[in-house]
């Protein structure tokens, strides 16, 4: 990796949302700026695996596993995970695309309702490199559904509700 940002801003927050682009390195940045945080990681990406797996005696989830219906339970799971680690007092990344202002939405209204404080990473990656870095993983998400996503970005801003918004554009795997 060739650039890290100083992201020693966002260890105060209760919630951090990691945005971006599938295969825009929001793992491996996770992993790099908050494993040794004391901060628990929430990844709907994750669930859809493991719930896939669990309820398929084992079937291996590929991204052409997703099923749509089933979505609404994961994001229920999602919600009850963030809920129970506020609730006990413990920080929480969560790592989605969230690439709108409402797939943000629910998230700035939980911390506002719980009295928590929430930032924003947006790893704003070029397409072409997302689709690149997708295309070489095991579990890659089509192309077209790369571009569909990157078509409705709308980049976080404080004024949505965030304490802290930081746009990364320069980070490599």
């Amino acid at each position: 990796m060739q650039f890290n940002p100083n992201v020693d801003r966002f260890h105060k927050y209760d919630i951090i949302l990691l945005c971006g682009l599938y295969g825009s390195g929001k793992t491996e940045f996770a992993i790099m700026n908050f494993k040794e945080q004391e901060r628990y990681r929430v990844s709907r990406t994750e669930l859809r695996k493991l719930m896939y797996e669990m309820t398929n005696f084992g079937e291996k989830f590929s991204s052409s596993s997703f099923n749509e219906e089933d979505d609404v339970l994961v994001k229920h799971v999602e919600r009850k995970i963030l809920e129970h680690f506020l609730h006990n007092k413990r920080k929480v990344l969560i790592i989605n695309t969230f690439m709108t202002k409402k797939s943000r939405q629910r998230f700035v209204k939980l911390a506002g309702d719980m009295n928590r404080t929430i930032g924003a990473i947006f790893l704003d990656i070029p397409l072409d490199k997302c689709i690149e870095q997708s295309e070489s993983r095991a579990a890659h998400v089509p192309p077209n559904v790369i571009k569909v996503l990157h078509a409705r970005k709308e980049l976080p801003a404080k004024s949505e509700g965030f304490d802290d918004v930081l746009i990364i554009d320069d980070f490599e795997i």
